[in-house]
C-alpha cells in the first residue's frame, strides 16, 4: 500500500501541549513544516494557539485561521474516577468540545480527522478486545469517549472528512506524570520509598509512547483508510504484578503488593486484538516492555 506524502499538509493537533500531543507534534515536524497545535495552556505564537475547545466561537476563529488538512483530536479531560458527579465536566469537554471542533472543521479544507479514544470503552468485554465489540464503558471518562466516538461516526460518516478512531491502550514514556502507574512506581522506588499497590492480578496491554506515535502517524500515511476504528496496542497482555517485578529489579526498595484495594468496577483484562492495526497499518511495536522500562530508568528525570 502506497504512503501519502505529508510534506505540504497542514496538520492540527488539539491537546498539542499534552503528554502524547507533545511527542506527536515533534515527530510530525519531521514530515511537514505546517504543524499547528491547540491547547488550553501555553504560550501563543505562529503555530501554537491557546484556546479552550469548549469555547465554540474562539475555537471556530482559530481553526478557520489554521485551515488544516488533517486534525488529530487529542484534547480531553482525563479522570478515571468512577464517581459520576464528574460526568457533566467530562461531557462538556470530551463530547461537546468534540462537537464544536467538528462544527469548526466543516468550514475548512480538512479531509482527515483522527480521534484519540481509549481502550477503556471496552469495559468488561472478554479480551482480547476487537474493534467490532459492543462498548461497555465503566467510568464517566470512558462513557464520554464512547459518546464522542458515536458523535464522530454519526456526523462524519457521510461528509467529506474521513475519520479514524484510535482506541489507545495503556502507554508509558519518559517524564510522564506520576499519576501513571509505571512512572509513579519508578519515581517512588528511586526515592528509596516502598511502593504501595494492589495485588496486581490485572492484565494490561502496554506500549512505549514512541510506538503509539508511530501508529498514529501511520493512520494518515496509509492510503485507503476511511472511516475506520483501530486498536493501538501490542496485542499482548502482561500482569501488573509482573510489570512491578520488572521495575523492582533496578531498585532495592520494596513493593507492597495488596497494600491498596482494587477499584470499583475493576477491569481485569484489558488486552487488545492487534490484527487489524498490523494488517491495515503495518504496525508492529518496536520497543518491548523490558526495553522501555530500561529506557525510563536510564533517562535523567527533569
Amino acid at each position: 500500500m502506497d504512503k501519502i506524502n505529508l510534506e505540504n499538509k497542514r496538520i492540527l493537533i488539539t491537546g498539542g501541549n499534552g503528554y502524547l500531543g507533545s511527542f506527536l507534534k515533534n515527530e510530525l515536524k519531521k514530515y511537514t513544516d505546517f504543524v499547528f497545535s491547540i491547547s488550553n495552556v501555553g504560550i501563543q505564537n505562529e503555530t501554537e494557539f491557546v484556546v479552550d475547545i469548549t469555547h465554540k466561537e474562539a475555537l471556530q476563529t482559530i481553526v478557520s485561521q489554521i485551515n488544516p488538512d488533517i486534525v488529530y483530536h487529542l484534547a480531553a479531560l482525563i479522570d478515571r474516577n468512577r464517581d459520576y458527579s464528574i460526568f457533566a465536566q467530562m461531557n462538556n469537554v470530551n463530547v461537546m468540545g468534540t462537537s464544536y471542533l467538528i462544527d469548526a472543521l466543516t468550514q475548512t479544507d480538512c479531509t482527515q480527522f483522527i480521534f484519540a479514544s481509549t481502550s477503556e470503552v471496552y469495559g468488561n468485554n472478554t479480551s482480547p478486545f476487537s474493534e467490532n465489540m459492543q462498548l461497555q464503558p465503566v467510568s464517566p471518562y470512558s462513557l464520554s469517549k464512547a459518546m464522542a466516538e458515536l458523535l464522530i461516526q454519526t456526523r462524519l460518516r457521510n461528509s467529506t472528512i474521513n475519520y479514524s478512531i484510535a482506541r489507545i491502550f495503556n502507554f508509558y514514556g519518559p517524564n510522564m506524570s506520576e499519576n501513571f502507574f509505571i512512572n509513579e512506581m519508578i519515581q517512588t522506588l528511586s526515592k528509596g520509598e516502598a511502593f504501595k499497590m494492589t495485588l496486581g492480578e490485572q492484565f494490561r496491554d502496554f506500549l512505549f509512547v514512541d510506538d503509539v506515535v508511530s501508529a498514529l502517524i501511520s493512520l494518515i500515511q496509509q492510503t485507503g483508510i476511511q472511516n475506520e476504528i483501530f486498536n493501538i496496542c501490542s496485542g499482548k497482555g502482561i500482569k501488573i504484578k509482573d510489570i512491578a517485578l520488572e521495575v523492582q529489579k533496578y531498585f532495592p526498595s520494596k513493593i507492597l503488593f495488596g497494600a491498596i484495594p482494587y477499584r470499583e468496577n475493576e477491569v481485569w483484562e484489558m488486552i487488545g486484538n492487534a490484527e487489524k492495526v498490523k494488517e491495515k497499518l503495518n504496525f508492529v511495536p518496536n520497543i518491548s516492555l523490558s526495553e522501555g522500562i530500561s529506557k525510563l530508568i536510564e533517562i535523567p528525570k527533569l
